[in-house]
């Protein structure tokens, strides 16, 4: 499985920013790279899904993508 959407959250040490940036850039269907290495990702995605969840996207996991390949 590969991304389509590459958040490059490994250059910001900031949650508000990496969260900001996927959230203008996020498509419909997009498989989005983030790591979990870096506590400034993890601390981003509530603020990721509770918006992005507000303007209907649902999420899905990559095993889930694969199963209905």
């Amino acid at each position: 499985m590969l991304w389509t959407l590459d958040t490059e959250d490994w250059k910001y040490p900031d949650a508000t920013k990496i969260a900001q940036s996927v959230v203008a850039k996020v498509k419909r269907n997009d498989v989005v790279l983030m790591h979990d290495i870096h506590a400034t990702s993890v601390a981003a995605i509530p603020e990721i899904l509770r918006t992005l969840t507000a303007r209907g996207y649902h999420f899905v996991t990559v095993s889930h993508l694969r199963a209905t390949m």
